[in-house]
């Protein structure tokens, strides 16, 4: 595996590139460019999904049951539930009232961090999975305190206390809405990709 970081200065230059030390979390050491515009390609196109996601308010993967659960209420009986497609809209716009979906910060930082064993050129998804959930082993306040992490995810004015009692309620409103969407999905929904992914990330945090 290529390691830009078998010595120990306080800069490296990677063709050109220059790599700083970001943080350090279970002793693991991350670390990001210097210049944010000169993230390479792969990286680069990954952050731009999630950064749509992340102006959103929602991943991908819950659009995706959302429309799913949708398209369930109105074919799947003789006479459509009104009300519950009001439900699923209505979460939607509470969405869009959320500060952010902390899900996503957790994916954007896999891609914008990179520890000692990454090449800072590519971006492997299983490996970035294995990062976000090392990053939900430690107490999310302690996470989203770090300095990087509330530049990432523009929380500044949120410290402390404030902080911690908004991620819990967006988390709770998160899983209500998940429970909400999962009970219109057929037993064949519940086994596809999107479906377990959220499954996984519904009772992280």
């Amino acid at each position: 595996m290529f390691n830009p970081f078998t010595r120990k200065p306080k800069y490296k230059l990677l063709n050109g590139h220059q790599v700083k030390y970001s943080f350090t979390l279970k002793g693991v050491k991350y670390y990001e460019l210097q210049d944010i515009f000169e993230i390479p390609c792969q990286r680069a196109f990954v952050i731009r999904d999630y950064m749509e996601e992340l102006r959103m308010r929602c991943t991908r993967d819950f659009l995706k049951a959302h429309v799913t659960a949708v398209q369930n209420i109105l074919s799947g009986q003789k006479t459509i539930n009104i009300p519950e497609l009001a439900r699923l809209n209505q979460q939607l716009q509470e969405r869009l009232d959320l500060i952010i979906d902390h899900e996503i910060v957790y994916k954007l930082a896999s891609v914008y961090y990179f520890d000692a064993t990454e090449n800072p050129y590519t971006y492997n998804f299983k490996y970035g999975l294995k990062k976000i959930l090392d990053f939900k082993k430690t107490e999310v306040l302690d996470f989203f305190s770090l300095e990087p992490i509330k530049k990432l995810a523009n929380l500044p004015l949120l410290l402390g206390e404030d902080l911690q009692a908004y991620l819990m309620v967006a988390q709770k409103i998160t899983n209500k809405q998940l429970e909400n969407i999962f009970t219109h999905l057929s037993e064949i929904d519940k086994k596809k990709d999107f479906v377990t992914t959220l499954t996984s990330l519904k009772h992280q945090g």
